[in-house]
């Protein structure tokens, strides 16, 4: 199959990612075409209702991408890919550091719950709370309301990792996340938690050691046009949108 839009999966992408769709059954709708339908609207940004007539009806790409949600499938997706994406960058599949930050939205007029206003960044949203590995790949992403404290909602992210990196040790922080007890941390996940300070001595933009490699994701996230802002209803959809966005730049990366 040729690739219509830059979005689309090549023959190659499409074999790393069909395996996982096997036990689905399509009778209609070719699932390479769906999951092309929504990378095409994650890098495009454009509504549903937008989709270019060559894919499947945008009702049958909504509808199988919230299946796919509620199956944890897109999450399931995302952590073999960033294992063979370590594996092919000559890293073990499971990270031992990993770093923690947020990210404040605009979201749009519509309504629907978890939306407040950041004081600091003057951002009247919602949070993207990441946690990426030292290469910058998503590990675990939770979408709340702009106005929750970091170090308050950082164990709700913290916790979508039990059991899914053996390896970890130590979490990189900013200076919001010095009110999480590191001992309350320790005793929870067994994970250190190292809050990495700016050289008060340097002017202008410095790069912090470790850190700096979730802001690189975050530019990585303003490449795909649906998500510079969040125009997702429900929280969990603005986290599938994340996580479809973050397979499609992974993929890339092992073939």
């Amino acid at each position: 199959m040729s690739s219509r839009y830059p979005s689309d999966l090549t023959d190659a992408e499409w074999k790393r990612i069909e395996p996982i769709f096997d036990r689905f059954r399509f009778d209609e709708h070719d699932p390479r075409e769906l999951i092309n339908a929504v990378f095409y609207l994650v890098k495009s940004g454009c509504q549903w209702r937008m989709l270019p007539e060559e894919f499947p009806p945008w009702q049958t790409v909504y509808y199988h991408f919230r299946k796919w949600r509620k199956l944890n499938l897109l999450q399931r997706l995302m952590g073999r890919i960033r294992r063979a994406a370590r594996v092919a960058a000559g890293r073990d599949p499971s990270p031992s550091a990993a770093v923690i930050d947020t990210q404040s939205v605009d979201t749009e007029r519509q309504g629907g719950p978890g939306r407040g206003r950041d004081p600091n960044k003057q951002v009247t949203g919602r949070k993207r709370h990441v946690i990426v590995d030292t290469l910058g790949l998503l590990l675990a992403v939770v979408v709340h309301s702009a106005n929750e404290n970091d170090a308050q909602s950082a164990p709700s992210v913290l916790g979508r990792l039990l059991g899914k990196v053996p390896r970890l040790k130590v979490i990189y922080a900013d200076s919001g996340y010095e009110g999480l007890p590191g001992g309350l941390v320790w005793r929870c996940f067994h994970w250190l938690i190292s809050v990495v300070e700016p050289d008060e001595d340097r002017s202008g933009f410095d790069p912090l050691p470790k850190r700096w490699v979730i802001e690189r994701t975050f530019g990585w996230f303003g490449g795909c046009r649906r998500l510079t802002r969040d125009y997702e209803r429900l929280p969990e959809m603005s986290e599938a949108m994340v996580r479809a966005a973050m397979i499609r730049l992974m993929v890339r990366r092992i073939t």
